[in-house]
């Protein structure tokens, strides 16, 4: 949910959900004689385990450009917030505008949405990682499931465990979970923090179907996805950076697998309430 999120590249970045899920396979005759099915395509997720300071509302503005062997998807205006509560707990959401083509099929219309809390658990000792709760609710928008037979339900859960460990010049975060529309995924994040105002990153995320099965094997769609993004953030001043990435799928492609994804945007930080 969304990642970032959303920061794709700073703190509380959750992977939004750039696309959750492609339109699948146009069956014709086949599916008009069965009853209609759900399928997910593989995704993931990743956040860190850091909440944003008490009363700072962090904004994320970013455009997004996937590529898929049988169409793509652009997200914009796409926005991600996270907000602070207090030193344990905080809230997120995500919502964007998508442009969406699988095969004939084009549609323009509200993308995915999801909203989160974050509770942190454990924070970073000496030697432990950090621990965090992040359920996530998660809205799929018309440009995910309109037109598609084998879309999955609208509303979802996102059930994750976020861990995290900082070190002197980089910093290591994973997100784990289990997604209800048959999902099971685990991201990680490896952050290097060398520079002051420079932060670059690679994120290593798989995924794996649980549902349907069958289905999946007879369209020739692939029950587990790994893919790899890299990128970078800028900070131009205190609470104001811009940030880009850029990656695809790995292994076998089928016709959800990413050919090239791009993201770019700026994030920026306001003070709700509290002192600076």
């Amino acid at each position: 949910m969304g990642t970032d999120t959303i920061s794709p590249f700073l703190r509380n970045g959750c992977l939004s959900p750039f696309f959750a899920v492609l339109l699948i396979l146009l069956l014709a005759t086949s599916v008009a004689a069965q009853q209609k099915r759900r399928v997910s395509a593989p995704i993931s997720f990743y956040d860190d385990a850091e909440i944003s300071m008490p009363g700072v509302l962090n904004v994320s503005e970013y455009f997004s450009y996937t590529k898929v062997p049988a169409g793509r998807d652009l997200s914009f205006p796409s926005t991600y917030l996270a907000l602070g509560l207090n030193r344990r707990v905080g809230v997120e959401g995500s919502f964007s505008y998508a442009s969406s083509q699988f095969e004939e099929s084009r549609i323009n219309a509200l993308g995915d949405s999801s909203v989160a809390v974050k509770l942190l658990v454990f924070p970073e000792g000496k030697r432990r990682p950090a621990l965090a709760l992040n359920p996530m609710l998660e809205v799929l928008g018309d440009a995910s499931i309109a037109d598609n037979p084998l879309a999955p339900g609208r509303v979802n859960y996102v059930l994750p465990l976020v861990f995290q460990k900082s070190f002197d010049y980089y910093r290591i975060y994973s997100m784990a979970g289990y997604l209800t529309r048959g999902i099971v995924f685990d991201s990680t994040v490896f952050e290097l923090n060398c520079w002051s105002r420079v932060t670059p990153l690679v994120i290593v995320s798989g995924s794996r179907l649980t549902h349907e099965l069958k289905l999946i094997s007879d369209l020739g769609l692939n029950r587990s996805r790994v893919d790899v993004t890299s990128g970078v953030a800028v900070a131009l001043k205190p609470g104001v950076a811009l940030f880009v990435n850029t990656g695809r799928s790995l292994g076998r492609m089928d016709l959800n697998s990413t050919s090239y994804q791009v993201t770019f945007g700026l994030s920026f930080n306001v003070r709700l309430w509290g002192e600076k």
